[in-house]
């Protein structure tokens, strides 16, 4: 009886884990796929910040940003996809997926108890389809000029933010904050 029941526990935990080789595969898709896509939207709001300052780089987000994103999606290979989510979104069409949002929250939890937090998790959500996340941190200063607290944001900008996202839940950040994360969707 006792042989039952161990073999059954195997069965179940290893249909449940990645071999060691497929989590490596699938962090390394997602990994050149955030690249691609940070990268996009770093340059862009770079180019931004610098021709008009935090009003045009906060108009640039809000018109033109998710056009951008789509646009590198488009350019990977069938079945990936990009985004970037968080518990505190401004979009309210960046709202995270229950399953996103339960992650989101494991990793906050872990972040606010002081745990170290993987570079990447991968999640198998059915066969041959996983969802990886990489956490985004606010590392940099001019981040808070638009997700800061009221003291650190630009008014300017932020009162544009406002006018068109008026539910906006993505402030209140200092440096350092866990933000939230990029999750690659993987359908092989």
């Amino acid at each position: 009886m006792k042989k039952i029941i161990l073999s059954t526990v195997v069965v179940v935990m290893s249909a449940t884990f990645l071999s060691a080789t497929t989590n490596k595969e699938i962090k390394q898709e997602a990994k050149a796929a955030i690249m691609k896509m940070g990268k996009t939207l770093k340059m862009h709001m770079k180019q931004n910040m610098k021709a008009g300052g935090p009003v045009q780089a906060a108009t640039f987000c809000s018109d033109k940003a998710r056009g951008i994103a789509k646009e590198v999606n488009a350019g990977y290979e069938k079945g990936v996809s990009v985004k970037r989510i968080s518990l505190k979104y401004r979009n309210p069409a960046d709202k995270p997926t229950a399953d996103e949002a339960k992650v989101l929250q494991e990793l906050h939890t872990a972040f606010d108890t002081k745990k170290s937090l993987p570079k990447m998790l991968v999640k198998e959500v059915g066969k041959n389809h996983y969802k990886v996340y990489k956490p985004i941190f606010i590392n940099k200063g001019v981040c808070l000029t638009c997700h800061g607290a009221g003291d650190v944001r630009d008014e300017k900008a932020y009162k544009l933010i406002k006018a068109k996202y008026p539910n906006d839940k993505a402030i209140g950040y200092k440096k350092g904050d866990l933000r939230g994360a990029f999750v690659v969707d993987i359908v092989k």
